[in-house]
């Protein structure tokens, strides 16, 4: 979710801000707004969720938010005030606040008429009137050619405040001796709390209405009695003690006078320490911190709503864990499968069936793989398929119908002067034991048996070498040799371009040991043959006229893949 624009506090909107060279003929507005741009992560344009309108909140927008305002116990602080300065002779100019913007505005608008402009944006809260507007240009409008200040005080929206958000666009100067520009900055920065009901009240999340403590009610955000909803009046009596029957209920520490707030335990909150909080984790989806970094620290992961009695969160569908943190498996992968994180998956990678595992994750610092122990998926076992598992997988083979291609052909060269080596030899992570005196027959057997192959071809290389031939070497038949012998093995199926075999763990073979493929695969591996469509719900291939089960090569056989031209499809 891109950032819609983070109105600036720090350095204001000057003309530092807006103009792009020294006289200020290209002037900038938008520069006064720091957008957070998200493209990078990959979730950028895959993850949903709503932006909910104003006095709403939660993942559904299902939760009522509440009244904000001043503590009225804790004295001495300040409103934010706002500084405009307008150089104009006409024209007009808008305002904006927390991306709401006003009607435009004239430059030789009253006082009354921008101040009214003002109070008309639903993006401040309160009662009115919201904010209060004064110049000292001697006259009383709101843009001269020389330049007027515009004083803006907020008086219902309390803290440090993002700017009003000039745009002078459409202003101009007849005279020539000014640039038309309208800047803004910050003069005094809001030091008065923004609490949720005051801190004298909590919030029922269903009404959206605050339910105050004894003796407090709605404000004017002064002190006063107003129509604010806040509990930040004391109607009767004076405040003495801290909220709570013991003070904080036994969760906090009361701080006494003259604010007697609660210092509420961790995992406590509310003016009393009544309320628990519920778990947090990172966001699942929310405005971007900065740019391409996203999903802070949030409750429920922002996926969830918090029952605030229990500190337990509700999770939506597809979402688990404490704090609404994982996306979770569907149906449990069916039993046909893993339910593993991004983290565990990648662990977990292969490349064209080989064992090609990457770390993910690992830097917490890194916001591209936030979703490492987060996002879980299915990997589905053999035979299944899926983004839950639930289907079965059908056979895969060649297309009959697609000439010249070959099957996949290595070659094993081992060298061992006194037949006592061994090692290890495997296909796509599964690896079967052979010794240095096994014959052809008994590799080839070992690599049946390997359940990533299903049938491979071994022979020897030497056409000459076979049972029975006069002056055979003693060693003949033995698939490593005092002198070189070279063994082939042809790939029946999986055909296509598959990984090289590989060898490890040799013992005792004192001399070469290799593996080379010498024809590269160029045939189909496709389901059905690509010529019938699968039966997810039993895993049996529906061939199309004509085409047959093959064994793998073209020929009838019992492989159920549709790789074999029917003879007797047309026959009457």
């Amino acid at each position: 979710m891109q950032d819609p624009g983070s109105l600036r506090k720090e350095s204001g909107c000057t003309s530092v801000d807006i103009c792009n060279d020294v006289e200020c003929t290209d002037r900038d507005y938008e520069a006064c707004s720091a957008v957070n741009l998200y493209e990078t992560p990959w979730e950028a344009d895959h993850f949903f969720g709503c932006l909910c309108d104003e006095g709403y909140t939660g993942y559904d927008c299902s939760v009522r938010t509440c009244a904000r305002g001043d503590d009225p116990l804790t004295g001495s602080q300040l409103n934010d005030v706002q500084l405009l300065e307008c150089h104009a002779d006409f024209g007009t100019f808008t305002l904006s606040f927390r991306r709401e913007t006003t009607v435009p505005i004239s430059v030789d608008a009253s006082v009354t008429y921008v101040t009214n402009a003002i109070n008309a944006l639903t993006s401040l809260e309160g009662q009115q009137p919201k904010v209060a507007v004064s110049w000292t240009g001697g006259v009383d409008r709101a843009c001269i050619s020389t330049g007027n200040n515009i004083q803006v005080t907020f008086l219902q929206d309390f803290g440090d405040l993002p700017l009003l958000i000039p745009d002078g666009t459409k202003l101009g100067q007849t005279s020539g001796a000014e640039t038309p520009l309208i800047t803004a900055q910050k003069v005094v920065t809001g030091t008065k709390e923004s609490d949720i009901c005051s801190n004298h009240g909590t919030c029922d999340e269903k009404k959206g209405l605050c339910q105050c403590l004894d003796d407090w009610m709605t404000s004017d955000g002064h002190g006063n009695a107003g129509t604010r909803g806040d509990c930040g009046y004391r109607s009767t009596g004076t405040t003495s003690t801290c909220p709570g029957e013991p003070a904080c209920l036994g969760h906090g520490t009361c701080l006494g006078p003259p604010t007697y707030r609660c210092l509420c335990e961790a995992g406590r909150s509310g003016p009393d320490c009544s309320l628990i909080n519920c778990p947090i984790g990172k966001s699942w989806f929310s405005f971007p911190a900065s740019v391409n970094v996203a999903h802070s620290e949030a409750e429920c992961s922002d996926m969830g709503t918090c029952n605030r009695n229990t500190g337990q969160c509700k999770c939506a569908a597809g979402f688990e864990g404490a704090a609404c943190q994982y996306l979770s498996c569907l149906q449990d992968c069916h039993a046909n499968g893993e339910c593993l994180s991004m983290a565990m998956l990648a662990e977990k990678k292969s490349v064209n069936g080989d064992p090609s595992p990457v770390t993910y994750g690992s830097d917490p610092n890194n916001a591209l793989t936030w979703d490492n122990d987060q996002v879980f998926g299915c990997l589905c076992a053999d035979n299944f398929e899926g983004y839950n598992c639930n289907l079965k997988s059908c056979p895969k083979g060649d297309d009959p119908n697609t000439q010249h291609q070959h099957n996949e052909k290595m070659q094993l060269s081992c060298i061992d002067s006194d037949d006592s080596g061994s090692f290890h030899i495997g296909f796509r992570g599964e690896y079967a034991a052979v010794s240095a005196t096994d014959t052809a027959a008994q590799l080839e057997s070992a690599l049946n048996d390997l359940s990533t192959i299903e049938r491979v071809s071994v022979s020897y290389a030497d056409p000459a070498i076979f049972v029975g031939a006069p002056s055979l070497a003693p060693d003949a038949l033995q698939i490593c040799r005092q002198s070189e012998g070279l063994i082939n093995i042809e790939f029946m199926s999986p055909t296509g371009n598959v990984p090289e075999i590989s060898i490890m763990n040799s013992m005792n073979v004192d001399g070469a040991l290799t593996i080379t493929t010498i024809q590269d695969g160029t045939k189909e591996y496709i389901t059905c043959s690509g010529r019938g469509l699968c039966d997810h719900s039993s895993g049996l291939c529906v061939c199309a006229a004509g085409y047959a089960s093959s064994d793998g090569q073209g020929k009838i056989g019992s492989r159920r893949d549709c790789g074999a031209i029917n003879p007797y499809a047309y026959e009457s």
